[in-house]
């Protein structure tokens, strides 16, 4: 999952492989900006894992101010969308399923602290 930061709103996040931005509602991110094409550029995800820009038709898309046709995305990276500069950002990693295990682990913390303090109080008395 990835997020571009818009300055002054909300995060744009993203769970899938392939993400198409520009004007045309069939984008996954319409951005109705100056300068944005109807089909502006597509970030897709590649087999190693790195997040790859490209620029769609002849859409200017610069990444930290250096117009590019493609380039790897890095975390911080400013990209220019026509007019819109937007920082990219990895999304934190959502943890899920370990409410069980967790539980389970501190009620075999609480059993051995029962443990010890019943050997305590025998061994004492």
């Amino acid at each position: 999952m990835f997020e571009f930061h818009l300055p002054g709103s909300l995060a744009h996040a993203w769970t899938g492989n392939v993400l198409t931005v520009g004007r045309d509602p069939s984008n996954g991110w319409v951005l109705a900006a100056p300068g944005v094409w109807a089909h502006h550029a597509k970030v897709d995800r590649g087999s190693d894992g790195r997040w790859t820009l490209h620029a769609l038709g002849e859409a200017v898309v610069a990444v930290n101010g250096v117009p590019v046709r493609e380039s790897i995305l890095r975390w911080g990276d400013a990209v220019s969308f026509g007019s819109t500069v937007v920082r990219f950002h990895l999304a934190a990693p959502v943890q899920r399923g370990l409410h069980g295990w967790e539980r389970a682990l501190w009620i075999l913390l609480g059993l051995c602290l029962l443990t010890q303090a019943a050997l305590v109080l025998r061994l004492r008395g």
